[in-house]
């Protein structure tokens, strides 16, 4: 397979950093949304799109599987990402075959990642495996790293729902790096029985309960043996 005739490979390069550059300067919509390349239409029939309100990029950004919803909270728990996109990028790989990859991610050292995400890689078609060949190839000619994520390093459609409900109590309010770490030198343990021992330990020191929240959520304490245990807020 080649590249079309019209565009040389340097163009095609060319475009993709320039399509990052704007995806990164790009603001949300009056809806507090970052769409990108291909917007995705909520609620689309036969689809489960969700938006999910990221800190990290300053928006919503439009998903439209629960697979990519995983992915967006792996992302917001990464202290190694600092910014992310969907749908953002729109890339020419051969005569007849454009992509549009699910993720384009930015990390705290500046470098920039492609991410696709998929069930199961092990089970990809042969055709998709050479588009994915075509596209790694082509990222890595411009110093970006181009990932497939599996359903299996992800969570699970158990663990999504308790992840949201942290995400969401955990972020009500800005947390300052003392508050972080003071609860985190007060609190001894790094593992817990249940959420219910760290809202009352922190609500002894003077701190909000939704600090835990925050801390569960970017895994900095635990709750073992690990359970779902969404419960009404205190």
């Amino acid at each position: 397979m080649s590249y079309k005739a019209v565009f040389s490979k340097t163009d095609i390069q060319t475009n993709i950093l320039e399509q990052i550059r704007i995806a990164f300067e790009s603001i949300t919509n009056v809806a507090a949304t970052l769409h990108g390349q291909r917007k995705i239409y909520q609620g689309a029939f036969g689809r489960r799109t969700s938006l999910f309100p990221s800190q990290k990029c300053g928006g919503s950004i439009p998903l439209e599987s629960r697979l990519e919803l995983a992915h967006a909270i792996n992302l917001e728990q990464n202290p190694n990402i600092i910014n992310y996109r969907s749908q953002a990028l729109k890339i020419l790989l051969t005569d007849e075959l454009t992509c549009f990859p699910d993720f384009l991610v930015q990390t705290k050292k500046g470098n920039y990642e492609v991410h696709e995400v998929k069930p199961s890689v092990a089970s990809l078609s042969t055709d998709d495996l050479n588009r994915f060949t075509i596209l790694s190839d082509l990222l890595h000619s411009i110093d970006i790293t181009f990932k497939l994520i599996d359903q299996t390093n992800l969570p699970n459609e158990s663990e999504i729902p308790q992840l949201l409900y942290w995400y969401q109590r955990g972020h009500r309010f800005n947390w300052n790096n003392f508050e972080i770490n003071y609860a985190l030198d007060q609190l001894t343990l790094k593992e817990f029985n249940n959420s219910a021992q760290v809202y009352k330990a922190l609500e002894s020191m003077g701190l909000k309960q939704e600090l835990a929240d925050y801390l569960f959520f970017h895994q900095r304490i635990k709750i073992s043996p690990v359970k779902q245990e969404i419960s009404e807020a205190h």
